[in-house]
């Protein structure tokens, strides 16, 4: 017995060592990236090949203004775009996917299984075999350099109709036959019954589709002009000097994860209950 527990203390020990320096790998880039900003161009470059300073300088005001005052780009704006552009594209994605995925789990029709698949195959195309097509075609449309033309592309995004499938599969069918019964039509189904059933799932892929629009970069790229620029396309931009300002570079790029942040904390209670709920079924 005490063998066992001694057994029991050592992997505990070993499990919560291991998520300690998993943790720490992942946040001592990004506090770097933190002490980064508060310091002059000077004192990043001066750092080269010495041991990294540890506690944050006084220059992060004044490498937030040098960055605003940047003629090349916008930055400020272009976080303001980031912005409207990942949040519409998350509540239309939701919708679509959600309805798509709604339609795979609890309805029956010709074809159901192949055209899944055709939709699923979609992931195996490389973004790059489909800029050209896709500019030719939001530019007949007439809506390129807009933010339309970046977010309706993606609206349909095939890991979300995955995904929500997935989930919607755990609803019991019973529970729509019994508000059938009630006399509830099949949008009231899905709209009254489904979504919230799936409320977590729905979060979950809130965080998925937010942070895959947040980082788009090469589509955003092709298809977008300087006063609508995407944080990771202005990022190029202030990067692509022959001396980068490092120091600027530092204080946009501590900007890009503060909206990521917000929205990973505002759903991580969904989060992991909505990555669970796709895998089980009833």
């Amino acid at each position: 017995m005490h063998e066992k527990d001694l057994n029991e203390a050592l992997w505990k020990f070993g499990g919560y060592g291991f998520v300690i320096g998993a943790v720490l790998f992942v946040m001592i880039p990004i506090y770097w990236l933190l002490i980064a900003s508060t310091l002059p161009q000077t004192e990043i470059l001066g750092n080269t090949g010495s041991f990294p300073r540890l506690l944050p300088g006084s220059h992060f005001f004044d490498n937030a203004q040098a960055l605003a005052e940047r003629q090349t780009v916008n930055y400020y704006q272009s976080v303001l775009n980031s912005i409207i552009v990942a949040s519409l594209y998350t509540v239309l994605s939701l919708i679509l996917c959600s309805m798509s995925g709604f339609a795979f789990a609890k309805y029956d029709f010709r074809f159901k299984e192949l055209i899944f698949l055709a939709i699923l195959g979609t992931l195996i195309i490389p973004i790059n075999l489909l800029v050209i097509p896709l500019f030719l075609l939001v530019s007949n449309m007439g809506i390129s350099n807009s933010f339309a033309a970046i977010i309706l592309p993606w609206a349909a995004y095939p890991v979300g109709i995955f995904f929500m499938r997935q989930t919607m599969q755990s609803i019991p069918d019973s529970l729509l036959e019994a508000a059938r019964m009630d006399g509830a039509t099949e949008f009231q189904l899905y709209y009254r019954v489904a979504l919230p059933a799936v409320k977590s799932g729905m979060a979950a892929l809130a965080v998925i589709l937010f942070l895959f629009q947040w980082n788009l970069f090469l589509w955003p790229l092709v298809v977008l002009q300087e006063d609508k620029f995407t944080i990771p396309v202005a990022l190029t931009k202030i990067m692509s000097q022959q001396t980068p300002a490092y120091d600027q570079l530092m204080v946009a790029a501590l900007i890009a994860i503060v909206p990521m942040l917000i929205v990973f904390i505002a759903l991580q209670r969904h989060f992991v209950n909505g990555i669970l709920a796709g895998a089980v079924k009833e």
